[in-house]
């Protein structure tokens, strides 16, 4: 890559955040262009429901339904992401959240390109909105246990200061910070007791807010991380990670654990994977 390539490339959370998970997972990924030909059963939930949440805040909940059943399909074996289950919660979200505190900034998935020192950072916002004069990014997440320790691993979490940032660059204004939307799906008890969770209970919101201090420490250590994907990607040095607790996490093996465990197989690249370069900002710009 020329050094003016380098110089107008641009850097998304995805891309960042896959190299601190493990250099090798970013070597499969974002330079051998290797994805999985299926998608776990709570990674493809939630993503419809992410896009059928996107769907309810322009056009309503009758197109967000709509949405969502055109978007994912049951799984056999799974009993708590189906169909059924899915509308069901989008219709609970939507009595849950009948009376909004907020306005929207626009529509959702807002596209963003931004300059941090001498790297761009560019990505999509989940929903921009203004909650009593301040600027927030409401971020979607969906989640399988919902407690009150569940908001507790977003205090530092980059992502949220990175949108933090973002959300800054593209309004020109102060961002206090993003509002965690956690949404639990969960199936019906034949026998609930009293400690059992009603419907309401498994949607819970919690704003994260980003200090000045925070934000600036995270324009320095972003350019120290491009510093070094840059230099692996030219010296072509892609080490594991050191911490094995990447290759299992979420309950799910890492997608590229057989490569690492025996080795570079062209017959189990074939079975396995497919060829689909990570290009988001293809996808902003055909968005906007």
């Amino acid at each position: 890559m020329s050094e003016q390539a380098e110089k107008e490339r641009i850097w998304d959370f995805t891309t960042i955040d896959s190299f601190q998970k493990c250099r090798k997972y970013y070597y499969w990924r974002m330079v051998r262009h290797l994805d999985t030909k299926t998608v776990s059963p709570a990674l493809e939930f939630g993503g419809a429901i992410h896009d059928a949440l996107d769907v309810y805040y322009t056009l309503g909940l009758a197109d967000a339904l709509t949405k969502f059943r055109e978007t994912y399909h049951d799984r056999e074996g799974d009993e708590v992401r189906t169909v059924a289950n899915g509308v069901k919660v989008l219709e609970w979200y939507a009595k849950v959240y009948a009376h909004e505190p907020f306005k929207l900034l626009g529509k959702p998935e807002v596209g963003f390109v931004f300059p941090l020192g001498d790297i761009l950072c560019g990505g999509r916002m989940d929903l921009p909105v203004d909650w009593e004069g301040q600027l927030w990014v409401m971020e979607h997440k969906t989640t399988s246990r919902l407690d009150s320790n569940y908001f507790k691993q977003f205090a530092l979490d980059k992502q949220i200061t990175f949108y933090t940032l973002a959300a800054e660059s593209f309004f020109g204004r102060q961002c206090s910070g993003c509002i965690v939307n956690a949404i639990e799906p969960w199936k019906e008890l034949i026998r609930p007791t009293a400690k059992s969770k009603t419907p309401e209970q498994h949607f819970c919101r919690d704003p994260i807010m980003r200090s000045s201090f925070l934000k600036e420490r995270f324009k320095l250590n972003i350019q120290r991380i491009v510093r070094d994907i840059l230099w692996c990607e030219r010296e072509n040095e892609f080490y594991e990670a050191e911490k094995k607790d990447v290759c299992y996490s979420y309950n799910y093996d890492c997608p590229y654990r057989v490569l690492c465990e025996y080795g570079e197989d062209p017959r189990v690249i074939e079975r396995d994977y497919v060829i689909n370069k990570w290009e988001p900002y293809k996808e902003v710009a055909n968005g906007q």
